[in-house]
């Protein structure tokens, strides 16, 4: 019954948009509204939101200083952290509101919570009083199946800087913005009202700059302007879209008064992001990285950063994902036409759609790959990362893209169990030696 009135009643009609609205309310309410005891900061953008999330929490953690989060990859309750297995950017009113209240009850003070222009749209974060709202970056027109155009899009991201002045006030807590200067309508967020409003970029005139960057053998060394001021910071995070990432996490750190003594500490000491160019080592003599990037901005971000890390060739295994607007297809088929050595063209999760159809509208973008030079492909997914395993050569990257951390694979109306990661492994362990042809 409730999947036929939501194919009768279309998502952004005046009713389905009111029931979302009355959901969060009660949800809200029925939880004791925990977000108003706490510090809460949303980060929105096309993309690096989940990652700039997860650096985030890294940076205000502490068992002095307790925090929680909320992204697409991990949800977090101070110490404890669970996968985030549904994949939903932004969870549904009543499930936030609980997970805002365990946070609290686990003595957190200040919560993270990635932001999706739908949540925004539809009202499911209401009863969540923001007091720092940053935009990692806006393109890509991303979403235009759900928004009327790019326009409608931007206004709707901009929903968590309007409101955020007249949210509930908490103390002397400042109500912040923070805004990448070098995003598309930067100007129109930063003349949102607020108390404080911070910059960033690569390098802009901004409040917070990244001077410089290096390669790691496992991960980056960036140099931090902020102000007058220079420090070096080691991540283990690669590539200049990470390193813009960590400098938004930066200055929302600053803006909560954590020191750059503890910053440099927590950066050099933090995890990798499950899924977000996810190194998977099995004794192999190259690299294979599984990372979440589908969109056409990442993937050329990505690609252009691999290309600078390795003397050897850059191999991806990427399919056009079902429900993605067949620009996207054709724009991220011409990035690894350019930017990729060798391309493996398979199945992503194609839902309904005829997953040789996607390959068929990704093949015509080629005109630098041909069948059997510099182009493979093979429809079954599992076959395709064990061909890219079995040809890599010492020295070669191989990324397996446009999944990340998910762990079934959709075809038709089929799920069946698929993590790129566990696939990549189990394939790596089969292999007896790494003498290797050329090697």
């Amino acid at each position: 019954m409730l999947n036929l009135l939501r194919k009768l009643i279309p998502e952004r009609s005046p009713l389905r948009l009111t029931y979302h609205k009355i959901s969060a309310m009660i949800a809200a309410i029925w939880y004791g509204s925990p977000a108003k005891k706490m510090r809460i900061v949303g980060i929105t953008g096309t993309s690096g939101k989940s990652s700039t999330v997860e650096i985030l929490y890294q940076l205000l953690h502490s068992k002095e200083t307790p925090c929680g989060a909320l992204s697409s990859i991990q949800i977090h309750v101070g110490e404890k952290t669970l996968p985030n297995v549904s994949l939903r950017t932004t969870f549904r009113p009543w499930l936030t509101q609980k997970l805002l209240r365990q946070m609290y009850k686990a003595g957190c003070t200040q919560v993270v919570i990635e932001v999706s222009s739908h949540a925004l749209d539809q009202n499911r974060l209401w009863g969540i009083p923001f007091d720092t709202a940053i935009l990692t970056n806006i393109f890509d027109n991303e979403h235009l199946d759900y928004h009327e155009n790019f326009k409608d899009y931007v206004e709707t991201k901009k929903k968590l800087f309007t409101q955020i002045n007249r949210s509930t006030r908490k103390g002397s807590v400042p109500k912040t913005i923070i805004v990448n200067a070098e995003a598309e309508y930067a100007e129109d967020f930063l003349k949102c009202a607020a108390d404080k409003s911070v910059t960033f970029s690569r390098p802009n005139n901004a409040d917070f700059e990244v001077a410089d960057i290096g390669y790691l053998a496992q991960g980056s060394q960036l140099v931090i302007k902020e102000q007058d001021e220079r420090y070096p910071i080691e991540t283990p995070l690669l590539g200049a879209l990470n390193a813009e990432n960590t400098l938004a996490a930066i200055a929302a750190a600053r803006t909560h008064d954590v020191s750059i003594k503890d910053i440099t500490k927590r950066l050099k000491a933090m995890p990798s992001i499950p899924g977000r160019l996810e190194s998977i080592q099995e004794g192999q003599p190259f690299t294979v990285l599984v990372d979440h990037s589908y969109k056409p901005s990442a993937l050329e971000a990505v690609l252009t950063t691999l290309k600078k890390l390795t003397k050897g060739r850059v191999i991806i295994v990427w399919g056009g994902a079902g429900g993605r607007a067949q620009t996207n297809w054709e724009a991220s088929a011409r990035i690894i036409d350019d930017l990729a050595d060798e391309f493996i063209l398979t199945t992503d999760d194609p839902y309904e759609e005829d997953p040789k159809e996607i390959a068929r509208i990704i093949g015509e973008q080629l005109t630098k790959k041909k069948e059997g030079s510099g182009l493979f492909k093979i429809d079954d997914r599992f076959e395709a990362i064990r061909y890219a395993l079995f040809s890599a050569q010492p020295e070669d990257i191989i990324l397996i893209a446009g999944r990340g951390i998910e762990v079934t694979q959709t075809i038709g109306k089929k799920k069946i169990t698929f993590d790129d990661r566990e696939i990549s492994r189990e394939i790596l362990r089969s292999i007896s030696t790494w003498e290797l042809p050329n090697a």
